[in-house]
């Protein structure tokens, strides 16, 4: 038996309607409906008017381009007896929302670089498929039952460069700058910069007044991150602030924030390993963070782990790396051979290989 959404189409038979309660957003509503086939409970979106059916297409268009572990997947596209779409299916997301995330995450360093991390991550992907969402914020973010963090509702997004807009569509305190000018063009860095809005939200209640003024920050730069969040590591700090430049071009990418954030989650937890004639003779860590490396009278290497990179502190006599010569502040990459001892010195040049690990971040 199909299930009745409105007075003009029915859902296929597959969908169940579980409860006639619409739930209403700006231009949209979504309906919980049980999908019979895979038995589980999914969202039915569809627009209020009809005559926004172009922004529910838009939509489609957006999400099949862009295919991330952050973004909310669609499911399937529902036509009515005309063929015209009039709606889809998508992702229920059942984990926190934006009020938990605002509310629990800054009282956590952990937590609030998990959280933007994953925001930034679904911005890396989107922008790598010229996707921009153009209403990035705390309400459009969402987890899901296992907890990964996702976002959601592309109905203005854009696909492409040169799209041009005559009213911001967005929402005010997350709209850059640039937004307040006729005919402004739609870019990346928009959304770089609501991500930074994001941080702030995810920080404080409390807006600084450079970020509601309209244009924002026409009186002045709003004060850094750090001012509102202590403890935050200071290449992080530096990027949010970046974020919020008012010149678009000193924004950072998508990509680089996604890294960084990925970096700092993974501080303290690398092992790096130094193996000589296929015996382990040092390890680096967390809990071991130097080491001094002396071979005979060839020489000496003391390298440090300050919980992100393995870096060289001190060098005596002849050592090098992949055959470069070793430097006091050269980081150990990956994997590499140390070598002590010139050419001349024949068959009792020592050489030991460095290995380490790559943490992940774990959701």
């Amino acid at each position: 038996m199909t299930s009745p959404i409105s007075n003009s189409f029915m859902l296929p038979p597959r969908y169940r309607t579980i409860t006639q309660s619409i739930i209403p957003g700006g231009f949209g509503s979504v309906q919980k409906v049980h999908d019979t086939f895979l038995e589980r409970d999914v969202l039915f979106k569809s627009m209020q008017d009809k005559s926004n059916n172009a922004q529910l297409i838009n939509e489609i268009q957006a999400l099949s381009k862009a295919r991330s572990r952050h973004i909310v997947e669609i499911y399937d596209v529902i036509r009515d007896a005309q063929g015209d779409v009039v709606g889809i299916i998508i992702e229920l997301l059942t984990g926190r929302d934006y009020i938990q995330f605002h509310s629990e995450d800054k009282r956590s360093p952990h937590n609030y670089l998990l959280a933007l991390y994953q925001i930034a991550t679904a911005l890396r992907d989107l922008h790598s498929a010229g996707v921009i969402h153009r209403d990035l914020k705390l309400d459009n973010l969402r987890s899901s039952a296992s907890g990964i963090l996702k976002l959601f509702d592309f109905g203005i997004s854009v696909a492409g460069d040169n799209y041009r807009t005559t009213r911001n569509r967005g929402t005010l305190v997350y709209a850059s700058p640039e937004l307040f000018v006729p005919n402004a063009e739609i870019t990346p860095e928009m959304d770089i910069y609501a991500f930074g809005i994001c941080a702030w939200a995810l920080a404080t209640n409390v807006w600084p007044p450079a970020l509601l003024e309209r244009p924002p920050q026409t009186t002045g730069r709003a004060p850094s991150i750090s001012s509102v969040f202590a403890g935050l590591p200071s290449e992080v700090v530096s990027l949010i602030d970046e974020c919020l430049h008012p010149t678009p071009s000193l924004r950072p990418r998508a990509g680089l924030l996604s890294q960084e954030l990925a970096k700092q989650l993974a501080r303290g937890k690398h092992r790096g390993i130094f193996t000589q004639d296929a015996a382990t003779i040092y390890e680096l860590s967390n809990s071991t963070p130097q080491v001094r490396i002396t071979i005979g009278n060839l020489g000496a290497l003391k390298v440090i782990y300050d919980g992100l990179v393995f870096r060289i502190v001190e060098v005596v006599g002849n050592v090098y790396i992949n055959n470069e010569v070793a430097a006091v502040n050269m980081q150990l990459h990956g994997a590499c051979v140390l070598t002590f001892g010139t050419n001349d010195s024949g068959s009792s040049r020592a050489f030991v290989s460095f290995a380490s690990s790559h943490p992940e971040v774990v959701l």
